[in-house]
């Protein structure tokens, strides 16, 4: 039976009581490096911490049961569920944002302009494939605010990475380095890192572009709220999990045809249920169903 040593990071403006006691407890409140938010707690754990290579680990933010409505007993059912056959288990809210975009460093440079070029110049300075234009990342791969588990070997890769970026912008004192330093929007503010949100998006790169791991994931579309948004983005992920195992163009094709039209599609939704359409409201209703019961694919 797989086992999975899940910890939450208790960051300095969280109560250790808001914690899932189901959990361990990664102390970040001393926040010694708050550029690096939640990669400083993990680096320091990964680079002095003896791992098993048989079980799964896992850091979690202290929103992860508000974002995902999971508890530490759900995740742990979840690893002895998938665990035996997997690498790498995902667990990420609701992804229909990132959905709409072909992959998650698409979705990352309408958020943060000139993430993409980063993420890519980074890759071809350490060495990795940078070719985004031959990736897709759909809902197998997609991790979204570092909710996934993994065993030591992926993290190790995943810590290489982050390593070499965590160097460059550190002491680097050329155009990429500046790049990773440099603030982008995050949550009405400015002063939060480019790094970060490249950060954020190597898991996914992993999975989707070096392969060599598998992954189960649970249900990437179980949403809270703005259920509207859900048909449509599942459409779309469809569609480019379609492309990615056939290669047909058409599916591109269809998919930034559909992507495209997504504000219209979705308001068109959302106030057909407003008014109670029969053929929307019913359908809306059980999409809003997962994220009470928890589905999984």
């Amino acid at each position: 039976m797989a086992t999975a040593h899940v910890y939450q990071i208790l960051n300095h403006y969280t109560p250790v009581q808001a914690l899932d006691p189901g959990f361990g407890v990664l102390d970040n409140s001393a926040n010694e490096r708050p550029d690096w938010f939640e990669y400083w707690p993990i680096r320091k754990f990964l680079l002095n911490e003896r791992l098993d290579e048989e079980a799964f680990y896992g850091f979690l933010s202290p929103k992860f049961e508000q974002k995902t409505n999971l508890t530490a007993g759900e995740v742990q059912a979840f690893v002895r569920e998938q665990g035996p056959a997997a690498d790498v288990l995902l667990f990420s809210p609701s992804i229909h944002n990132s959905a709409y975009f072909w992959t998650v460093f698409d979705h990352g440079d309408a958020e943060h302009p000139g993430l993409r070029e980063t993420a890519k110049q980074l890759l071809k300075r350490i060495g990795r494939r940078g070719d985004f234009e031959s990736l897709v990342t759909d809902s197998r791969n997609t991790v979204h605010s570092n909710f996934f588990l993994a065993k030591p070997r992926f993290w190790r890769e995943w810590l290489a990475i982050n390593e070499q970026m965590f160097e460059i912008a550190e002491s680097g004192a050329d155009a990429l380095a500046a790049a990773l330093r440099a603030a982008t929007a995050y949550r009405g503010q400015t002063a939060v890192h480019m790094k970060i949100f490249v950060m954020e998006r190597v898991a996914t790169w992993i999975l989707a572009a070096e392969g060599g791991f598998v992954a189960r994931v649970r249900d990437p579309f179980a949403a809270r709220s703005r259920i509207y948004k859900l048909p449509v983005a599942i459409v779309c992920d469809a569609l480019k999990i379609a492309f990615a195992t056939q290669g047909r163009g058409q599916y591109r094709d269809v998919f930034n045809l559909v992507s495209g039209a997504r504000r219209f599609l979705n308001l068109q939704i959302r106030v057909g249920a407003a008014l109670g359409l029969k053929r929307l409201e019913p359908q809306l209703r059980i999409l809003q169903s997962y994220w009470r019961k928890g589905g999984q694919s």
